[in-house]
């Protein structure tokens, strides 16, 4: 009895390993066969994907080209000034290519070492002193000399502080990107109608949470005929949050790669391709309270002209890590 009992715990115990073996391989198994048909439907949708986009996102994601240490080689940081231009347009109201005043100016600065985002927005009607044309709006500056006046200007303005990029963005940049996305749901927090034939302006929002498409975000982010450019650029900060919040939707997300090559079509900046990329992904993985946006403090002036309140404004730049070098002072 004791040996026919010690060869049946032997028999048992010989059929333990190969019962984990075959559930190891059955495992190996269905996991090459999920590989494959997540390998099989991105090449899939690669394959379809229109004018490349999202193979080269794709691509640039899997070499390591989005990671901020290899889109910015050698930064721990980078500032970016992103501007939204007005449409001139001829006496046949066609969109004519010339240097336009700036409807929308907003520093941004990319902290990959402290994992954060500051943003500051510039009220367009503030008075500065613009390089070689004396005082003015800052919204002139780009008509007087293009983007590379406007970096001397805003950087001479917050301090003589480094700008590594400019993005200026068109409208129709604006509208193309959002309708790729899907649009975007944001709260219109009041009725908000203007209608300006010449320039092609049309607003019709009531209140309530909606998706809006590239038009009518347009109208949301430029409206300001029933109060002021710091309600507008409330609206607009809002706005970001609302793109952020959209992009954390996995179905949303596979389509950045073509909102991106969307706005690329109509817009200028320094930046290739996979950088901006990186910058999305960038913002994208950051939660919440590591994205600050602010507003530089200003005061009224004579007519419509904003004066920057000095004191106030030191501050907000130490706070918002503008001012980590020392040599940083605010412009005179």
């Amino acid at each position: 009895m004791g040996r026919m009992a010690k060869s049946a715990t032997a028999k048992q115990e010989a059929k333990r390993p190969r019962r984990r073996r075959r559930w190891l391989w059955y495992l190996f198994w269905t996991l090459m066969g999920l590989f494959g048909l997540t390998l099989g439907a991105l090449l899939g949708y690669l394959s379809f994907a229109g004018e490349g986009t999202v193979r080269r996102a794709v691509v640039a994601y899997i070499r390591g080209e989005t990671k901020p240490e290899n889109a910015f080689p050698g930064k721990d940081r980078i500032t970016v000034l992103i501007v939204g231009a007005d449409e001139n347009r001829d006496r046949r109201k066609r969109v004519v290519e010339t240097a336009a005043r700036t409807d929308t100016i907003v520093v941004a600065q990319f902290d990959f070492k402290n994992q954060r985002i500051s943003a500051l927005s510039i009220p367009r009607d503030t008075l500065v002193r613009i390089p070689r044309h004396g005082w003015g709006k800052i919204n002139a500056a780009h008509v007087l000399g293009g983007p590379q006046l406007l970096v001397e200007t805003v950087s001479q303005l917050l301090g003589n502080i480094r700008i590594d990029h400019v993005v200026i963005v068109s409208y129709k940049a604006f509208e193309e990107a959002v309708d790729a996305l899907g649009g975007v749901w944001v709260d219109v927090e009041k009725p908000m109608h203007y209608h300006d034939n010449w320039g092609d302006l049309h607003i019709d929002l009531e209140p309530g949470l909606q998706l809006l498409n590239g038009k009518q975000a347009l109208g949301y982010v430029r409206f300001r005929h029933s109060d002021s450019d710091f309600h507008r650029i409330e609206r607009q900060q809002k706005f970001m949050r609302a793109v952020k919040e959209r992009l954390k939707d996995p179905s949303v997300w596979l389509k950045a790669p073509n909102a991106l090559s969307a706005a690329l079509r109509h817009i200028r900046t320094t930046m290739e391709y996979e950088q901006m990329l990186a910058l999305a992904l960038f913002a994208r993985q950051l939660p919440d309270t590591s994205i600050r946006t602010e507003t530089l403090p200003v005061r009224d002036g004579r007519g419509t002209n904003l004066l920057v309140n000095r004191e106030k404004a030191r501050e907000l730049l130490q706070e918002l890590g503008f001012w980590d070098d020392g040599y940083l002072s605010y412009a005179r």
